[in-house]
């Protein structure tokens, strides 16, 4: 189908979300599509009353899929989802979306959403994050921009799954954590883990029916999250003290990362500054990231820690390395061979104007908000 007015809905009013609706928008209105919508994801009725005002002929939100919003279904208007938080659901609940994006490629690899299914990697602005000439007096060797979970509480540990057990959600985290370490080099889905997290609660007297999403969510994406930035901060301490961390005021609440905490960037040009203020940009979880292309066409060089689990006989899923070279445009490095990447990037300095040139050809090439939005206007005619 053709369309020429698009809906979009992203979850929350933060900048984040403001920036990419605006890039979203600029690239939409760019293509001849009219764009409407706001940030956050509305509530049955008040979708009712918007379809019936704006008449959108087709709607886009982030996280939530059609069988989520029914209403959608009933009023017949196609519904593209572009799946960036699991929030602790599986397969079954990523269901009914004419076109599911997944931004994580292994999801797109291993799930079955239905209707038009693919990978869509973020895009990024060549006019927002650009190499600068910049004289810094304080140029840290490391840095690290991105989010951590506050420690655990005593409410958190101590709450009661469900309410025919005395066992405490720390019972389960305890016995979900001893397994994972246990099995560290065994490829897991998200329904392998949730099957982990399932036969858990059996052993501990837990009705796993009562188990709530929150509670999936904190031990699928939460101690993910935890345990990644841990690895990779870890990493970079054994080598130097020269680190800066950005991101929420909830790294201060770890001693170890406190002394490195620098503050919140909440503006994109900030964060453009912020890339290319150290030697090395750290980076964990999905290769091709916000945070990395935005990097990258900083001019800023990414470190990306990949603790991904693929047995030889099967296929990696896509990435940065699809479209960048590793250990030139990009370093990739596990836990033993940091120091072989880092010597990588030693030999290549002397034709860093290069590399930075080439970056931001194939970048300008392919991996800006217009190709992105192309994409989504292309793969809406098929339905």
């Amino acid at each position: 189908m053709k369309i020429t007015h698009i809906s979009i809905f992203l979850p929350n009013d933060t900048n984040l979300y403001r920036t990419l609706f605006s890039c979203l928008e600029k690239s939409f209105v760019k293509a001849g599509i009219k764009v409407s919508g706001c940030l956050r994801l509305l509530a049955e009725s008040e979708m009712y009353l918007w379809i019936q005002q704006n008449k959108p002929d087709a709607v886009f939100e982030m996280n939530r899929v059609k069988d989520e919003i029914p209403i959608l279904h009933d009023l017949g208007i196609p519904h593209i989802t572009w799946v960036v938080d699991f929030q602790g659901r599986t397969q079954n609940h990523l269901k009914g979306s004419d076109i599911t994006y997944f931004f994580d490629p292994n999801a797109d690899a291993n799930f079955d959403a239905g209707g038009i299914q693919d990978w869509l990697p973020p895009g990024t602005c060549t006019k927002t994050f650009s190499p600068l000439q910049l004289n810094l007096g304080n140029y840290t060797e490391f840095n690290f921009i991105g989010h951590i979970p506050k420690p655990w509480s005593d409410e958190e540990l101590n709450r009661k799954i469900d309410l025919e057990s005395e066992s405490t959600f720390e019972m389960l985290l305890n016995g979900y954590e001893e397994h994972l370490a246990n099995t560290k080099f065994e490829m897991k889905t998200l329904e392998d883990l949730e099957n982990i997290i399932k036969n858990i609660c059996k052993k501990i007297s837990i009705n796993e029916s009562y188990v709530e999403r929150n509670v999936y969510y904190d031990l699928m994406e939460k101690t993910k999250r935890l345990n990644n930035r841990a690895e990779l901060l870890g990493i970079a301490l054994k080598r130097s003290d020269s680190i800066a961390i950005y991101g929420s005021l909830n790294w201060k609440e770890w001693p170890a990362y406190r002394k490195y905490y620098k503050y919140f960037i909440n503006c994109p040009s900030e964060m453009n500054i912020a890339h290319q203020s150290s030697a090395i940009n750290l980076h964990d979880g999905v290769s091709f990231h916000f945070r990395a292309i935005d990097c990258m066409a900083s001019g800023g060089v990414i470190f990306w820690y990949d603790n991904t689990v693929v047995y030889k006989e099967q296929k990696r899923v896509r990435g940065l390395y699809d479209f960048f070279d590793d250990q030139c445009h990009f370093y990739t490095f596990r836990e033993d061979n940091f120091d072989e990447a880092y010597e990588n990037f030693k030999r290549n300095s002397g034709s860093v104007n290069k590399i930075k040139n080439d970056i931001i050809s194939i970048i300008n090439s392919h991996h800006t908000w217009d190709h992105r939005v192309n994409k989504i206007i292309n793969d809406i005619k098929l339905i």
